[in-house]
């Protein structure tokens, strides 16, 4: 399907809007950061002080001018401005970078040890890369395997797409120390590394022309345009194409665009060495990030639904060509995937392994909701931009059902992967990183939802102007709960920013993240706790990690999520630990990935004076009693056994019942006249036998 082409006037004020557009958008990134991390390639090869806020600026009056001459003149179709927009950003990218101190970091080390390796000693012995790279304390690396290499748990795909960019910081930092500047030529110096901070951004925009290529054959041109400027800077994207470039994520993004544009591209008359050259983008892509090689679905469906017709009314010719193309497919996807191959046999002695210190995949626990809607990097949650295009993926089905079902199917496969990650948060990731490569899916899911939201708006006006009329009566609403409840004072003046604050905290209490829906609500359902404890309590549940069979609670300034009624401000031990007095009756919350027979700890001691009566402690789970503890008047862990029907999925009310509580002042121990029970250090749960 051909990209329709809008009207001759939308698409002239589309043409002068883009350069307004990149203008704002450089300049928002110019305001996102302060500081100047260390001196830049630029500055050193130029000998000026280039000020990255005047080249940006610079860059942006430039596309403003060049792009609005040129599109007053008629020369420039939607997608000549898209590629100078994307052009002009190359700059603003590295300046931006320069503010945000964008520096290999993170993964980055482990990629970028394969490249040096490769340039430098010719081998995939990492362990003197290791030490090289200041990677030397971790220990975990340098466990000899079979061929006495070091561990790698990365791949080598961004080895290779980055080595263009490497072999010009390998130059520049030849000259430098040819002239007598003290900058190391052995890969290790800072042009090496910022070479591969230029990749990233120049690969991540490579990638988002494709994106913008595969949405304009889906919608109209300036459609495309728009939703490829929405998910690059309304998603996770923008964070790995500026801040951290170094991680594998733009260029993942890149290779999957342009086998997915290749892939749509094609359909219907692919001859063979398309079906080939598919293949190899796709092994290639997958030695880039493994998860890649599921991408691969969009052609597989294709071919399977090519033999949905009876087989009897094909000739023989055509369903040994047919096969042919698969198998020639898959070949391809071989030889593409080749690089890992050939490393993996470096390293572990084998064309194919896995690295015992990479995460586990746990198939049979993935955390699906999560990893779409918790407040813990959860895709939608915290990008709710892809919301939007998951939605427009939808509405795609009435304009291509082969496309949109073979990107349903693979993105939903994609889901599933990242929820069976063990770190399925993507550990310390900004947003939904591992999803990068659904990202020109989610392109043209967004332009199909831009453009049909348009449509429908033209239609029926009345609904956008009722919409925001409730968000009004809404904040009017609000302000009354604010002025009931005395945050306002009537009559005197209040910041927006406070007020606004206490509205939105109104809300969702209410409705929860509204970016978590559904998962929230339904959560809300099965456990009775309110839309928004989803959001903290739910992403922090225990024993939702088969590595971690266990859970704590440690009294102190912050478990607030934990606690319910009985329980006096929180104070600090001498030695450190915090702790809470206890009333007579207190309660708590523990919420449960899965219900199991846990043995509960409690740290405790009773308020005791001379001649103290002996104090217990009854512990209930959900209501179920347990046998009662005697509490001692010095610090002791108290356990019980608590089987797995006392427990349910998701809130547990534990209650800590115990025989009195006792003012000091009435027994001579002071002036606090708050009645204590006993101190409470921590409440934690193990999964008895583990």
């Amino acid at each position: 399907m051909t990209g329709r082409t809008s009207h001759p006037v939308r698409r002239a004020a589309w043409q002068l809007l883009a350069p307004a557009i990149i203008a704002a958008l450089t300049a928002g990134i110019e305001l996102a950061g302060r500081s100047v991390a260390r001196s830049s390639l630029i500055k050193t090869i130029v000998g000026a002080d280039v000020s990255p806020t005047t080249l940006m600026l610079s860059v942006a009056a430039l596309a403003v001018v060049s792009v609005a001459g040129l599109a007053l003149s008629r020369r420039l179709t939607t997608t000549h401005v898209v590629a100078v927009m994307l052009v002009c950003a190359f700059p603003a990218g590295m300046a931006a970078q320069l503010r945000l101190g964008a520096r290999l970091q993170s993964d980055g080390f482990y990629y970028f040890a394969h490249l040096r390796s490769l340039w430098f000693d010719g081998d995939q012995d990492l362990t003197n890369d290791y030490r090289l790279l200041g990677m030397g304390d971790k220990v975990h690396l340098f466990t000899p395997t079979v061929t006495g290499a070091a561990q790698s748990a990365w791949t080598i795909g961004p080895a290779i797409v980055w080595s263009p960019f490497f072999a010009v910081g390998d130059r520049v930092a030849s000259m430098l120390h040819a002239s007598g500047r003290d900058v190391a030529v052995d890969g290790t110096s800072y042009p090496y590394r910022q070479s591969v901070c230029v990749a990233g951004l120049c690969w991540g925009l490579t990638g988002l022309f494709f994106c913008y290529l595969l949405a304009a054959r889906f919608t109209a041109r300036s459609w495309a345009a728009f939703a490829m400027v929405l998910v690059a800077t309304g998603s996770f994207l923008i964070w790995y194409l500026v801040k951290e470039p170094t991680m594998t994520h733009a260029p993942s993004m890149a290779a999957v665009a342009v086998f997915t544009w290749a892939w749509a591209s094609t359909r219907g008359a692919r001859p063979r060495w398309q079906w080939a050259a598919l293949g190899l983008l796709a092994g290639f892509m997958s030695t880039i990030r493994w998860q890649n090689a599921i991408f691969a679905l969009l052609p597989a469906i294709e071919w399977m639904t090519a033999l949905i017709p009876p087989v009897s009314a094909r000739t023989r010719r055509e369903l040994l060509d047919h096969a042919a193309n698969g198998v020639l497919f898959t070949v391809a996807a071989v030889v593409g995937f080749v690089p890992q191959m050939l490393v993996w046999k470096a390293i572990y002695g084998h064309l194919l392994a896995v690295s015992p210190i990479g995460p586990q995949i746990r198939w049979w626990d993935p955390h699906v909701a999560d990893v779409l809607w918790s407040a813990r990097n959860g895709l939608f949650a915290t990008s709710p931009v892809l919301y939007v295009g998951a939605l427009g993926l939808l509405l795609c089905w009435r304009r291509d059902r082969l496309f949109t079902g073979a990107a349903l199917a693979t993105f939903g496969a994609m889901v599933y992967f990242n929820a069976s990650i063990q770190d399925w948060w993507g550990s310390a990731a900004f947003g939904g990183r591992r999803f990068d490569g659904t990202l020109p899916l989610l392109v043209v899911g967004t332009a199909v939802a831009a453009e049909s939201a348009a449509a429908f708006v033209a239609r029926a006006p009345q609904v956008a102007v009722a919409l925001a009329g409730m968000a009004l009566v809404i904040w009017n609403l609000t302000f009354m709960g604010a002025a009931l409840d005395g945050f306002v004072r009537i009559g005197e003046p209040i910041g927006f920013t406070p007020l606004a604050s206490r509205q939105a905290g109104a809300i969702v209490r209410i409705v929860g993240h509204p970016f978590s829906w559904p998962a929230n609500l339904w959560f809300a359902w099965r456990t009775g706790l309110a839309p928004s404890d989803y959001d903290l309590v739910w992403g922090l549940r225990f024993l939702a990690d088969p590595a971690q069979p266990y859970g704590r609670v440690d009294l102190g300034p912050t478990d607030a999520m934990w606690l319910g009624d009985g329980w006096h401000d929180p104070e600090r031990l001498p030695d450190g630990p915090t702790f809470r007095w206890a009333r007579e009756s207190s309660t708590l919350r523990l919420v449960l990935d899965h219900p199991a027979t846990l043995r509960v700890q409690i740290r405790a001691r009773a308020f005791s004076w001379p001649s103290a009566p002996s104090q217990h402690l009854r512990l209930s789970v959900n209501g179920q009693a347990q046998e009662p503890m005697e509490v001692p008047a010095d610090w002791a862990v108290l356990e019980r056994v608590v089987p797995a029907a006392a427990w349910r999925t998701g809130a547990n009310a534990v209650v800590l019942t115990f025989d009195r509580a006792t003012r000091p002042s009435d027994v001579g121990q002071g002036s606090d006249t708050r009645p204590l029970a006993a101190a409470v250090d921590y409440v934690r749960i193990v999964v008895e036998g583990s």
